[in-house]
């Protein structure tokens, strides 16, 4: 188990929060990571469907749950004017902080890095995860299957490479 002391101070976004969840990683990540939500994120999350009845999602539930581990920003920044609420407060959030960022969609990750940020997606993560002995080669291409149709088949593809590579070394 990894000593909480020792977690990389991460920024998140809503969907790498969802996407972790589906990928059943999500329990993981907070041993990785000093998680920090920036406040439209956690609005995100916990939203519910507009125009369907009040129904609290899976991964709003366990977000909810485990609030007290998480941490809010102690500065305050501009959210980028482009991309939604959440994510353009997340992109814009790790610089202030020094920070990795948290996301899991192709265009915010790819302009975050294209800002000089450190930027971990949920395939990433679940290659960390196998390179580390947590899970498994099966495991953790069975994680992958689980996000495969909400994850950029390029992002998929570098991970599913990044595991066959491990996978030679074992």
């Amino acid at each position: 188990m990894t000593e909480r002391r020792d977690r990389i101070p991460a920024v998140l976004d809503t969907s790498f929060w969802v996407q972790a969840y589906r990928a059943e990683i999500a329990a993981n990540c907070l041993d990785l990571f000093d998680i920090i939500v920036p406040k439209a994120v956690a609005v995100e999350i916990m939203a519910g469907e507009a125009g369907v009845a009040p129904r609290e999602y899976p991964y709003a539930t366990l977000f909810r749950h485990l609030q007290h581990e998480l941490r809010t920003p102690d500065v305050e920044v501009a959210p980028l004017g482009i991309f939604g609420l959440g994510e353009a407060e997340a992109i814009a959030l790790p610089a202030a902080l020094g920070a990795v960022l948290l996301i899991n969609e192709r265009s915010g990750a790819q302009y975050a890095r294209n800002m000089g940020l450190e930027v971990a997606t949920v395939p990433a993560v679940i290659v960390l995860l196998r390179s580390q002995g947590v899970i498994s080669d099966r495991a953790a291409r069975r994680k992958l299957g689980l996000i495969a149709s909400n994850t950029a088949p390029s992002i998929i593809e570098e991970a599913a490479r990044a595991l066959d590579a491990l996978r030679s070394h074992d």
